[in-house]
């Protein structure tokens, strides 16, 4: 135990400190090689079986509903997510809440070495999804890793945050609602998004 919690320390606690992504088989591996304890399984067995089981989430109410109409309206999406778990993983738990159908992709920082808030991140999905970063409205709810990087890539950066009280120099949205809301305003001026 102490193993784990020194390798937690030094890298899993620092991820921020040092904008660098540790992968979760790499991570793990620095406890069980020094432990000699070997799996029969391959590491991305490991990974989701270790997410399986130590993870719970649920959606955001409305985010479905918003996806849906983004899509419907031809609006590619993606998942840029700061996370020491592969994207199969973050897929499979989208896929639980019926979310997966309307990305493009899901993408994480465990594959790209670097995190939010580094610019890196952010423009190499814009690449992917083959759009100027000047045209991409970057969701998110940390102000320090989303909005600050989305800012640093010159996308339009909107703050998912539970209170919109007090101020902000982000467009602000307390639900999948508002943000649905927000698209349908700057939908009706056409030249503004262009």
């Amino acid at each position: 135990m102490q193993r784990a919690k020194t390798v937690s320390a030094q890298v899993l606690d620092r991820r921020d400190e040092f904008g660098i992504e540790t992968p979760w088989p790499a991570f793990t591996r620095l406890i069980y090689d020094f432990l000699g304890v070997r799996f029969d399984r391959t590491p991305a067995a490991l990974e989701l079986a270790f997410w399986k089981a130590s993870v719970t989430t649920r959606p955001m109410p409305g985010a479905r509903q918003a996806l849906s109409e983004f899509h419907g309206a031809g609006i590619p999406m993606a998942v840029v997510s700061n996370c020491s778990f592969g994207p199969e993983v973050i897929r499979y738990e989208l896929q639980k809440h019926g979310l997966t159908e309307y990305l493009t992709f899901v993408m994480v920082s465990a594959e790209y070495a670097v995190r939010k808030p580094n610019a890196l991140l952010f423009d190499t999905a814009a690449a992917r999804l083959g759009i100027a970063p000047k045209d991409i409205w970057f969701v998110g709810d940390r102000q320090d890793t989303d909005m600050a990087g989305a800012e640093l890539a010159q996308m339009k950066p909107i703050w998912l945050k539970h209170s919109t009280r007090g101020e902000s120099v982000y467009l602000t949205a307390s639900s999948w609602k508002d943000i649905t809301s927000h698209f349908r305003k700057a939908s009706s001026v056409p030249s503004q998004f262009a």
